[in-house]
């Protein structure tokens, strides 16, 4: 037990994680359990001379891994990805203890995207050393185009989907020939240290992934630190508008690139031909899976108003069914919960849930007749709230669903499939699913958003491009008459 009374759990230290050793440091914080705010386990914080380490660590490493033959890192990846798959239920239960989700959430949705993500970047291995001979405006001149790695990349990765998007944050980079430095979430530190000790076990040489974290307090100055290293060449990033803002800023200051995967406000647009059961089924999923905690989470629905009392029955029907866990933290679903008072007191009509807290859990909320002028029409609630709009035309619906400064991802529920896709083509973001729920994401697939959903894409070829540099090189044949 701990001085302030509180009950640990376990008594572990979940440390850093450079040149492929477990780095304990003096600076602790707690991981806690938001619904029983036990202790879960404490971790070792970074501060900046350890950062500093992380970041020599795998600048040292880079050079000898960017020469490494892309089949030998194919059986890094493969072998990894063996791995996560006997530890599987391991890091399930650390998942569901640092981050309150549910079994469902940590195993059948990160643990499968994540393992079959590595087995699509390990099938692409050789894909990275690809190049091409442009032709040239001289018949002397040989002009040969190479694509090479950065160097050291800096991956920040979130704790809502902690397997898969710290598994995005670095696989990609490394494959490519890279090294990486994972700056872990300080809410689900020890699943991302488990991702590089397993690497680790793959036959990752030292250097290549190190895992830093660090207490809130401590952030700026440490991920600052980093990013303003000259060895680290470029940042990623999945996390807030907000704070994928300050990044940008930050790394701007060093003309260093970005990728960034922002916060979303996912609309779903319901036609008046749709097929209203799997519509509401994909945003009941789509809104309330994990907690609402999800980019691509359905938070708002236009609907059209010849169906729309229908589909309310229809998606009252379906909320009952969702399995939706908690928050990774009270403050979290007070804030959520706190949009949906705010909206009721304006006007709106509550169609499912309830007006208060339980601990860390809200619970599923629908409400309906919401109009732009309430905060929660364009605010990204990140919790399990869906608000409905009943319009009279499908270009209203489409107008309503790009009235945001969000861009990630959509969906459009319709029989008609080319009217669907017509539609699909005007709304602005990354992705829109037909037919399908706004979250959505496969290892084949490009991701990533527009406008304050960030720029750049994740997945498969498309987010290798990211991570590697164009070269030219040409040779002039001085001997040609």
């Amino acid at each position: 037990m701990a001085s302030n009374g509180t009950k640990y759990h376990t008594v572990e230290d979940v440390p850093l994680w450079i040149d492929n050793e477990a780095v304990h440091s003096a600076n602790k914080f707690e991981v806690k359990n938001s619904s029983t705010q036990e202790v879960q386990w404490t971790a070792s914080g970074a501060d900046v001379d350890l950062a500093k380490r992380a970041v020599g660590s795998a600048s040292r490493a880079f050079v000898p891994w960017s020469r490494t033959h892309p089949t030998q890192r194919r059986r890094i990846f493969l072998k990894a990805a063996e791995l996560f798959r006997s530890r599987r239920a391991e890091l399930v239960d650390v998942m569901v203890r640092e981050t309150n989700c549910t079994r469902q959430w940590a195993d059948e949705v990160n643990m499968t995207i994540g393992i079959n993500f590595l087995d699509e970047l390990a099938s692409l291995a050789t894909w990275c050393s690809t190049g091409s001979l442009p032709t040239t405006e001289s018949a002397d001149r040989l002009a040969m185009v190479f694509k090479q790695p950065y160097g050291v990349i800096l991956g920040i990765a979130p704790w809502n989907s902690a397997f898969i998007l710290a598994i995005r944050a670095v696989a990609t980079p490394i494959l490519c020939g890279n090294t990486a430095i994972l700056k872990a979430s300080e809410l689900s530190p020890k699943t991302h240290h488990l991702i590089a000790q397993i690497f680790r076990d793959a036959g990752l040489p030292p250097g290549v992934l190190n895992v830093v974290q660090h207490s809130r307090e401590d952030a700026a100055e440490v991920i600052n630190t980093m990013i303003g290293h000259p060895a680290v060449r470029k940042i990623n990033f999945t996390g807030s508008t907000a704070v994928g803002r300050i990044i940008a800023r930050e790394a701007g200051q060093h003309l260093k690139p970005v990728l960034l995967e922002l916060g979303g406000k996912s609309s779903c647009v319901v036609l008046d031909d749709a097929d209203l059961t799997k519509a509401a089924r994909a945003v009941a999923s789509g809104a309330f899976i994990n907690h609402g905690q999800v980019c691509m989470g359905t938070e708002r629905v236009m609907v059209q108003r010849s169906v729309a009392q229908d589909f309310r029955a229809a998606l009252r029907k379906e909320a009952q069914k969702v399995s939706q866990g908690n928050a990774v933290t009270v403050t979290g679903a007070q804030r959520s919960q706190s949009l949906v008072a705010k909206a009721l007191e304006q006007g709106a009509q509550l169609e499912y849930g309830q007006s208060s807290l339980k601990g860390a859990a809200q619970e599923p909320t629908v409400i309906s007749g919401v109009t732009e002028d309430m905060e929660i029409f364009y605010a990204e609630s990140f919790g399990p709230t869906v608000t409905l709009t009943e319009v009279d035309t499908a270009e209203e619906a489409v107008a309503l669903a790009n009235d945001t400064d969000y861009g990630l991802s959509a969906s459009i529920f319709s029989k008609d499939i080319s009217r669907a896709i017509r539609y699909a083509k005007q709304i602005e973001t990354g992705a829109c699913h037909i037919n399908a729920g706004t979250v959505h994401d496969e290892p084949t697939l490009p991701h990533g958003g527009n406008n304050s959903s960030g720029y750049g894409r994740f997945g498969a070829q498309w987010g290798m491009d990211e991570f590697l540099q164009i070269k030219t090189i040409t040779v002039l044949d001085d001997a040609a008459d």
